[in-house]
Parts: C-alpha cells; sequence; structure tokens
C-alpha cells in the first residue's frame, strides 16, 4: 500500500511541477557570416574610413539626411540623421561599431544606445556592427524604437541596395 503513495505522490509532483515550469525555447543560432580568404573580406568591415562611408550610404538608402557623425571611440561611429517625412520622421540615431570585442555587441551596450535614443528623444535607432548582438541584447530591444544591424543583415543589405 505504501508504494501505491508515494507512487501517487511523485506523480502529482511530478505534473505540479511541469505545470508550474515556464516553456521556453532555447534561442536561435544566429546566422554566421564567411569569408574563405581573408583576402575576400570587404574593406569595409576592416578599415573604419571605409566603414563609415558604408554605413552612411546605407542610411541615406532610407531617406534619412546625414546631420553630423563623430568617432567616439576606435570602434564606435555615431551618427545623427534626420528624417523629414511628416508624421513619421524626426530625428534618427545610429552606432555603427567595427570589429566589436569577441565579436558580439552585448546587452549593455544595446542598453546604454538605448537609453541615448530615449534620452535625446530620437525617432528611432539603428545600431550596425561588423559583429553580432548577444542573444541577451536582441532581447533587450523588443517593443523598443531600435533596430540591430548585424553584419549579415548589413553585407544583405548592402548587396540588396547594391552598395555592396
Amino acid at each position: 500500500m505504501g508504494i501505491f503513495i508515494i507512487t501517487f505522490v511523485g506523480f502529482i509532483v511530478g505534473l505540479i511541477l511541469l505545470v508550474l515550469l515556464k516553456n521556453t525555447s532555447p534561442p536561435l543560432p544566429q546566422e554566421q557570416i564567411h569569408f574563405d580568404n581573408p583576402e575576400d573580406k570587404p574593406l569595409y568591415l576592416i578599415d573604419p574610413d571605409a566603414f563609415e562611408e558604408k554605413c552612411l550610404e546605407f542610411l541615406k538608402k532610407f531617406n534619412l539626411d546625414h546631420i553630423h557623425s563623430i568617432w567616439a571611440t576606435d570602434q564606435e561611429l555615431e551618427i545623427i540623421m534626420n528624417d523629414e517625412t511628416p508624421v513619421v520622421g524626426g530625428t534618427y540615431l545610429a552606432l555603427c561599431i567595427i570589429d566589436p570585442p569577441n565579436n558580439t555587441v552585448d546587452v549593455m551596450k544595446v542598453k546604454g544606445f538605448l537609453d541615448t535614443v530615449k534620452g535625446e528623444g530620437a525617432s528611432r535607432g539603428i545600431f550596425i556592427t561588423t559583429g553580432y548582438f548577444s542573444n541577451e541584447a536582441i532581447r533587450s530591444i523588443e517593443e523598443e524604437p531600435v533596430e540591430l544591424v548585424n553584419i549579415v543583415s548589413f553585407v544583405s543589405y548592402l548587396k540588396k541596395f547594391d552598395i555592396y
């Protein structure tokens, strides 16, 4: 009789634990970009001046007028743009990072940029990197006025816009 009680209690505890567990799926792996030879890597992914030029060309394709840009560090380019479109236009901020540490932009950098976008009263922010964003960074901007553009998306857009 005791074995039936222990089995029943174990079964009930198991059901309770299943109900209480949060159903989460593992994060989707980010697409990766690979170049067969180091010489195949485009100059704008290595050289800061070429990177700045490509970022400005890319942003111009979205009808954003360049107002000002400055290199905050050797790796971070800050850009202020303006969109004259009625109703949806306004000031846009972009943060472009070339060669991020460990090839990944972390959640703190993304949250800092989000705070800057909100603090400056910008309509939107665009974060471009020649690396990737951590999964926490991607989750941190859901429902926020910031777009994340990693190396795969950046190269894809440049090809799409015929400015590769």
